[in-house]
């Protein structure tokens, strides 16, 4: 009996750590890319494409043995802004496989987020799920990720960024 009980008790343990999320930090695979600036002239529609129109690939994280259940990307981003910029304007973020459209609305991670433009530094944060192929493209080794900022403004100015956070929590369960 008291074998039994020691074997259940691994087992359990066991089970515990397989259900821990797994962290991949992937600020450290953009490397310079992790912060830059855009310059802004409007008079309507604005849209540009964080850290740049073709997005960043991501390679050399650690793949996966087995698929996961569940992915989420935790951001935390601060934006700057010199300059006069007026007008409404929201930030998407997307993550597709190699090749595919990452701006396409099949590869957008959750909803668009407001930005205020009349603040002169802000931060942004969240967690955004992984769709199904998305969880794929993970497994295969390489991603493309991107951050798109759009909306109506008027003036010009320096938009800044810097990510200070880009983590994919990894579920089994």
């Amino acid at each position: 009996m008291k074998r039994l009980s020691l074997l259940m008790g691994a087992v359990l343990l066991l089970a515990a750590c397989g259900v821990a999320p797994l962290a991949i930090d992937l600020l450290p695979l953009l490397g310079d890319d992790a912060s830059g600036s855009r310059s802004v002239v409007a008079d309507g529609d604005i849209e540009f494409r964080l850290p740049g129109d073709e997005g960043q690939a991501l390679s050399g994280y650690e793949t996966l043995g087995v698929r996961p259940a569940a992915v989420d990307l935790v951001y935390r981003l601060e934006l700057s802004r010199d300059g006069n910029l007026a007008g409404e304007a929201f930030i998407t973020f997307y993550l597709a496989a190699p090749g595919a459209n990452l701006w396409s609305d099949d590869n957008r991670l959750g909803e668009a987020q407001r930005l205020d433009l009349q603040r002169e530094i802000q931060e942004i944060a969240g967690t955004l799920s992984l769709s199904r192929s998305q969880i794929e493209a993970l497994v295969s080794g390489e991603i493309v990720i991107g951050a798109m900022i759009s909306g109506n403004a008027s003036g010009s100015a320096s938009i800044g960024y810097s990510f200070k956070q880009l983590t994919l929590k990894v579920a089994f369960f």
